[in-house]
């Protein structure tokens, strides 16, 4: 499903519900993802709350990282094909491990680019954070 929001632009007060039209904050494209695979959430509510309150009613192994390098090395310490809620300092998204590579998914803020899923090693939106909650998202 994510693939689908793909270049979807981004916008602070971006709520669409659908991919390539319109525009999509952080929030929102994290709670649409989840609704859009059944689970039952308050897709608002929480879409525009801090993400940690995202993260505390929808995940299991709840961490919390100050540093970069620590929550990468959590992460492919963990089984592959694994899906993460991420709330940074003022962002979220999903982070994903595939083999031995880890995606952000997020809707990028910077530069107004929109959803893309990119490699954790260079995503400027989550190397800027100075802090990372995460877990292990709840099906």
């Amino acid at each position: 499903i994510p693939k689908y929001w793909k270049d979807t632009p981004w916008s602070f007060g971006g709520t669409t519900r659908k991919p390539k039209s319109g525009n999509i904050a952080c929030g929102y494209f994290v709670t649409n993802i989840l609704s859009d695979f059944g689970i039952k959430i308050e897709r608002v509510f929480l879409a525009q709350q801090p993400s940690s309150v995202m993260i505390k009613k929808r995940c299991s192994d709840i961490k919390y990282f100050t540093q970069r390098k620590d929550l990468e090395n959590y992460i492919l310490k963990q089984p592959k094909n694994t899906v993460y809620i991420v709330g940074l300092d003022f962002h979220t998204g999903f982070i994903t491990r595939e083999d031995k590579d880890t995606y952000f998914i997020h809707s990028n803020y910077i530069r107004n680019k929109g959803v893309v899923k990119e490699n954790t090693e260079s995503s400027q939106a989550l190397n800027s954070s100075k802090t990372y909650m995460i877990g292990t998202l709840k099906y």
